[in-house]
């Protein structure tokens, strides 16, 4: 399973096997029309922004508004834009007039503070393959032909569950040039953990809406997280063949599974990719191109569970230890907390981001690179203190770093050279690989480094928050 090519044959009769246990009875719920409806994704989109254009009896746009505030205030210099005018929303807009093909999935444009903003919306609720360019393309369209300035330009990337990370043929923020970096104002979103709760907690819960309105958002957040997002049996029996012809393991296993497994799982899904790629440029049975379709979807959820049992209780005794350490200093800031969340899913070359609250982009905390099979087989780590497009910012710490020897607590510390947004790498080896640590022996081994060796980073980016707010 080393290339492509090799897949090819066998990627197609592996995918129309395991599709065959998609005609097994799902379990009963109750009638609901969307679920009928078998929505595709630009119904999806469609529905997002029908909902985003309604206007309450005063002409105001509530849902809008509550979007907005929800999903982009506090991302950088995107503050919350009350009561926007001249508002323009457009399902599937054409943003190349030569290119029949040139479509954004959303669009959203209005006035605000005499500015004139636009949002891009690109729905990826069914993780379909990212196109060469695509974002890059939205956004220059946005600034060379729309007008609208760079910084007042957003793209809202909203997946399914969040396991699909964007392509980076399409746009990846520390790789572009001034005229299309939009930096933290690049947005990653899920349907299954944001748009979910977004329209529970601030249209159902509220209760200041129509029933004519709220009577649909209802049934579709069941149709959501009831047939979409539900996981019954048929799904596990779908992971557990497709397990057991990769690995010759019915269950994922995490003590039993070896590097080569990981890195088996890993290469299938990216064969996978490039096949459903090659087959929408070609002349394919659309039942061949449904079923990888649905392959994709089975071994990035096959990725993403044993991520989750890889990272989730390293990234919440994380931020548990460093909310409690930091409690009293918080508690001076507004709605601030500290959160770690995995990056870099696409490639297994991720990383641990740690900041407070929206400021991933600039000032935070990094453990990278931290891949799955390094957590479950590796025990020297790195720690590294992180600026991103601020290079004035950076270039202040960097001074502070040179003339403060209290920031090299251990012999692990190392200072980092100018012209890189690293600061400083803490450097630590463990007895065990972290996955395979007790919760008990993570606590001890991260309360360590977060409050005891880099207590003093951690200071600097509560102060860096608490000035940026």
């Amino acid at each position: 399973m080393e290339t492509t090519n090799h897949f090819k044959f066998d990627i197609v009769e592996i995918a129309n096997k395991i599709e065959g246990l998609r005609n097994k009875p799902r379990h009963h719920s109750p009638y609901n029309v969307f679920t009928a409806w078998g929505m595709s994704e630009n119904d999806h989109t469609k529905l997002l922004l029908a909902l985003l254009r309604y206007q309450d009896s005063t002409g105001r746009y509530p849902l809008l508004n509550s979007f907005l505030n929800r999903f982009t205030k506090g991302r950088d210099k995107m503050i919350h834009y009350q009561n926007p005018s001249d508002v323009f929303i457009r399902f599937n807009p054409r943003y190349d007039r030569d290119d029949k093909h040139s479509f954004i999935d959303g669009l959203i444009m209005f006035s605000a503070q005499g500015k004139r903003i636009a949002i891009i919306i690109e729905n990826k609720i069914f993780d379909a393959p990212d196109q060469k360019g695509q974002i890059r393309r939205y956004i220059t369209h946005m600034t060379t032909e729309e007008h609208i300035a760079l910084e007042n330009v957003w793209a809202l990337y909203i997946t399914g569950t969040g396991a699909k990370e964007i392509d980076e043929c399409s746009y990846h923020p520390n790789n572009e040039d001034e005229t299309t970096d939009i930096g933290r104002r690049f947005v990653t979103l899920s349907f299954c953990s944001d748009i979910i709760e977004w329209l529970k907690q601030d249209v159902l819960e509220r209760r200041i809406y129509p029933e004519s309105l709220t009577s649909i958002v209802r049934a579709y957040v069941e149709s959501l997280e009831k047939d979409i997002f539900c996981e019954d049996k048929t799904d596990a029996w779908r992971k557990d063949m497709l397990c057991n012809i990769l690995i010759d393991s019915g269950h994922l296993n995490m003590n039993k599974m070896t590097d080569r497994d990981f890195d088996c799982l890993y290469s299938f899904r990216d064969s996978v990719q490039e096949v459903r790629r090659e087959m929408a440029k070609a002349n394919t049975d659309e039942k061949d191109i449904r079923a990888v379709d649905n392959l994709y979807g089975v071994i990035r959820n096959i990725i993403y569970d044993i991520e989750q049992q890889v990272f989730g209780e390293f990234e919440k005794l994380s931020t548990d230890i460093l909310n409690g350490w930091w409690k009293r200093e918080l508690k001076k800031l507004k709605n601030a907390k500290w959160m770690a969340k995995h990056r870099g899913l696409h490639s297994d070359k991720g990383f641990v981001q740690i900041g407070l609250s929206t400021e991933w982009g600039t000032a935070h905390l990094e453990w990278i690179p931290i891949s799955t099979k390094r957590m479950c087989f590796g025990n020297d780590y790195q720690l590294e203190l992180h600026v991103e497009n601020d290079k004035a910012l950076a270039d202040k710490w960097r001074e502070e770093l040179n003339s403060n020897a209290i920031l090299l607590p251990t012999n692990n510390c190392d200072k980092v050279k100018a012209g890189t947004s690293r600061l400083l790498r803490f450097k630590c080896q463990t007895a065990k690989p972290i996955a395979k640590m007790s919760k008990k022996e993570l606590t001890v081994f991260l309360t360590g480094v977060y409050t005891k060796e880099l207590n003093y980073c951690c200071r600097m980016l509560v102060e860096h928050f608490h000035n940026y707010n």
